[in-house]
């Protein structure tokens, strides 16, 4: 049984407590603490020399390595040199932005209340957040942040933000009454209180029922911190690129020496010098440099104009690649505004024009301005 389906009764036996108003001994909530760990998010950092070093991790860079040391054999230092320095900044333009994504995915740990007040021993007191275990009773009222998960068991006209969480736009009105219905959304769970959201209005007593990493809140940080990493269409297409060119290249590369030694077209030096030298020549060496550009040029824009943070340049491409985008108001994407663009009613197609709140717009029957009453 969820917390929200529990009575009053049900929940304080659950938690071992008598009276809301007495709360947790000292003794039994140090216990839970060493058993349950501290209120607290772990931001899982990958250390930055791994950030750098991974950038290499490119077929197309392996290839660039491997021009690099073929031209440095022949002796061509200057190609060497403007080799090396795209190789470095392919992989600098790459730490950067991977730097900046960890940091702002590592800032959901700020977003837990610092403080808290409960009750201990029968005593009202504030506590260092992260010190909160299952079974406390939190005190909250207007202002306050949510400090963990919450069973709210008494409150008083009490409204709580809960658009980071939910996405509903407009405060929620909150009660004690255990509710019936099982597997309710967060949006839905009018009895319970959620941590990081905010107290706008009225107070309330609530038993904590999930700390850390267990709240819902916890719950997005380890989903974030454990997602898979895939490759973006891009980078599957320059590495096939790269597999295709280098196939061909060290293919024809083997076929002409081979052909040379047997028919002694030239000498042994000179034969080799002349299939390394067509081997960098074959090599796309411009390729990641043009292609850093223009996605380093993207995400900039992206940054600049809309604020977004882009955790690997190829992710840029991927983003403009994307045709359709299937998502509720959570407010994540739609900034808690929904728009009508299409209508289809009876066989016919209505396009409209506006965004957001505001009461300007037309409607299109075919690419044609129409008004309410002719449609």
């Amino acid at each position: 049984m969820r917390p929200y389906q529990k009575n009053l009764e049900e929940l304080l036996q659950n938690y071992e407590q008598e009276d809301p108003l007495q709360g947790l001994s000292t003794k039994t909530a140090a216990k839970r603490l060493a058993s349950d760990g501290p209120n607290a998010l772990v931001a899982k950092k990958t250390p930055n020399w791994l950030l750098f070093i991974r950038q290499f991790n490119n077929m197309i860079i392996y290839i660039l390595l491997f021009a690099t040391l073929l031209t440095l054999f022949l002796g061509h230092y200057t190609d060497a040199i403007v080799i090396s320095v795209v190789i470095i900044a392919n992989a600098v333009i790459g730490y950067y932005q991977e730097a900046n994504a960890a940091d702002a995915l590592a800032k959901i740990k700020d977003l837990l209340a610092t403080n808290a007040t409960v009750y201990r021993d029968g005593i009202r007191q504030d506590i260092d957040a992260t010190k909160l275990v299952r079974g406390d009773v939190v005190f909250l009222e207007a202002g306050d942040q949510v400090p963990a998960d919450l069973r709210l068991i008494k409150t008083a006209d009490l409204r709580i933000q809960e658009s980071a969480l939910t996405g509903e736009a407009d405060a929620v009105t909150k009660h004690a009454s255990a509710l019936e219905t099982a597997d309710l959304p967060l949006a839905e769970q009018a009895n319970m209180a959620f941590s990081s959201t905010t107290v706008v209005n009225g107070s309330g007593l609530g038993v904590v029922v999930s700390t850390g990493e267990k709240t819902e809140l916890g719950k997005i940080s380890t989903a974030v911190a454990s997602a898979k990493t895939r490759p973006t269409p891009l980078v599957k297409e320059i590495n096939a690129l790269g597999k295709t060119v280098s196939l061909c290249v060290l293919g024809a590369a083997v076929l002409l020496f081979i052909l040379g030694f047997i028919f002694e077209t030239y000498s042994l030096p000179v034969l080799t010098l002349a299939i390394v030298t067509m081997i960098v020549g074959s090599i796309p060496e411009g390729l990641p440099a043009t292609t850093s550009v223009i996605l380093a040029l993207g995400v900039s824009d992206l940054a600049k104009n809309k604020n977004a943070i882009v955790k690997s340049l190829p992710s840029a491409e991927t983003l403009g690649a994307v045709d359709v985008i299937a998502t509720d108001k959570t407010g994540t994407l739609t900034k808690n505004e929904m728009t009508v663009t299409d209508i289809y009613l009876d066989e016919r197609h209505f396009s409209v024009s506006g965004s957001g709140y505001a009461p300007t717009g037309t409607l299109f029957i075919n690419g044609e301005a129409t008004t309410e009453r002719e449609a």
